[in-house]
C-alpha cells in the first residue's frame, strides 16, 4: 500500500508509519527504514510527514482525534478539485474575446500543513493578538488545511494571520491578499476574516476574498453558505450575502457606492465565476483596461508591469487566458490591440 503514497497525507494518516515517528514499534520502525532506503526519491515527502506528525502530537487532545480531522480536511478539500477544478473546451471568440492562455506552465505547488495554535490564548477583539503568519511568497496558489480543518487557498503575495488561540478557543484570522476559503463548520466557534476595509463572519460556507493592499477595494464573493460582512469604517454598515452575490466596498467612495451587493460575474462559455478563475488557473477579463489588466498579470506572475502611455493604458479587452508565461499573454493582447513592449532587468514597460 505504502508503495502509492504520494503526498505528505498519506503517509501521516498511515496508522504503521505513525508508530514508526512514535517509537514504539520496532517491527513499524525496521519497514519504514527499509522502505526509506528503497525510496529515496520520496525523502522529501518524509520528512514532511514526520514533521507535521510531530506537530500533531505535540498538540493537546487525542492524536487519533486530530489525525480523522485531517482526513475529514482532505476529503472536503476535492469540492476545490470538482467545482474548480479545469475541464473546459476551448471554443472560438470575436476578435476582441482572446482565449490565449496564461499560467500552463506554472506548476501548482499544493502545501498542506497544520498551523497549530499556542496555549493560553484570549477570545479576539476588533484587532486579534496574531500568533502565527502564513505567506504564499513567489507560489501562484497556495493551498493549506487549518488545524480547524478549514481549506483555504492563497493566491499569489497573500497572507494570512492566525489570532493566538486559533481552533483552541477562536477561528480569526486576518487576511491580505486574496484567498478561496471552505470553512469547516462550527457553530460554537464562528470563522471570522479580518480585511483592511472589512471584517466577514461565517459558520460554515466556501468563499472568496479580494483585499490587496494596493487596491482601492475589498471584494467579498459567496459561493455556498451564507456569510455577514461587517465595515471597519463605519461599523454599523452590514450585510448578509447569499449564494452567487459578492460585496464591494470601495475605500474612501461616495457612500451610496462605496459598499455594493452584486451579482457574480459568470463566464458565458463555461458558466464558472469570474471571482475565482485564479483559482483554476486561469484569468477573466471582462471590458477591461491594459491598465487593469497589467494590475492584474502583476498580481498573477509578481512582475512589475509598467505602461508609458496613456492612450495604450485605456485599451479595452475581454476574454480568458491561458498561457505559459506573461510573454505569451501581452502577445495575445498584442493581437487585439497593437503596443509595444519591452522586458527589463525587474519590469516589463508597456508602450505604443
Amino acid at each position: 500500500m505504502s508503495d502509492n503514497y504520494r503526498s505528505v497525507e498519506d503517509f501521516v494518516c498511515d496508522e504503521s508509519f505513525q508508530r514508526y515517528c512514535l517509537g514504539t514499534d520496532q517491527s513499524a520502525t525496521d519497514f519504514w527504514e527499509n522502505w526509506i532506503k528503497e525510496h529515496p526519491d520520496a525523502s522529501a515527502e518524509i520528512a514532511g510527514a514526520r514533521e507535521l506528525f510531530s506537530m500533531l502530537n505535540a498538540r493537546q487532545g487525542n492524536l487519533g482525534e486530530q489525525v480523522r480531522e485531517l482526513k475529514d480536511g482532505l476529503e472536503r478539500s476535492t469540492f476545490l478539485k470538482e467545482e474548480f477544478g479545469q475541464r473546459e473546451a476551448i471554443s472560438r471568440r470575436p476578435r476582441r474575446i482572446l482565449y490565449a492562455g496564461i499560467a500552463a506552465s506554472l506548476l501548482l505547488a499544493v502545501s498542506v500543513y497544520f498551523f497549530l495554535d499556542r496555549q493560553g490564548g484570549k477570545s479576539p477583539e476588533s484587532m486579534p493578538v496574531i500568533a502565527a503568519t502564513i505567506q504564499s511568497g513567489s507560489e501562484p496558489r497556495k493551498t493549506l488545511m487549518l488545524a480547524d480543518g478549514s481549506v483555504l487557498t492563497m493566491r499569489h503575495n497573500s497572507s494570512i494571520s492566525l489570532s493566538e488561540g486559533f481552533s483552541k478557543t477562536n477561528r480569526v484570522l486576518t487576511l491580505s491578499g486574496e484567498a478561496f476559503f471552505d470553512v469547516k463548520p462550527d457553530p460554537s466557534h464562528p470563522f471570522i476574516v479580518h480585511t483592511k476595509d472589512a471584517s466577514i463572519e461565517v459558520l460554515g460556507t466556501v468563499f472568496n476574498v479580494s483585499a490587496y493592499p494596493e487596491n482601492s477595494y475589498t471584494e467579498t464573493a459567496l459561493f455556498r453558505g451564507r456569510v455577514e460582512v461587517t465595515s471597519k469604517e463605519d461599523p454599523s454598515r452590514k450585510t448578509v450575502l447569499m449564494p452567487s452575490q459578492k460585496l464591494v466596498i470601495q475605500s474612501g467612495g461616495k457612500r451610496d457606492t462605496a459598499f455594493a451587493v452584486r451579482s457574480l460575474a459568470v463566464d458565458p462559455v463555461d458558466h464558472k465565476a469570474k471571482e475565482i478563475a485564479w483559482v483554476r488557473n486561469r484569468l477573466k477579463i471582462q471590458d477591461e483596461s491594459l491598465e487593469q489588466i497589467a494590475g492584474r498579470l502583476q498580481q498573477w506572475y509578481g512582475i512589475p508591469i509598467v505602461i508609458t502611455n496613456e492612450e495604450v493604458k485605456k485599451y479595452s479587452y475581454s476574454g480568458t487566458f491561458e498561457s505559459e508565461t506573461v510573454i505569451k499573454a501581452l502577445e495575445a493582447l498584442q493581437l487585439s490591440y497593437p503596443f509595444s513592449f519591452e522586458v527589463e532587468q525587474t519590469r516589463i514597460v508597456i508602450s505604443k
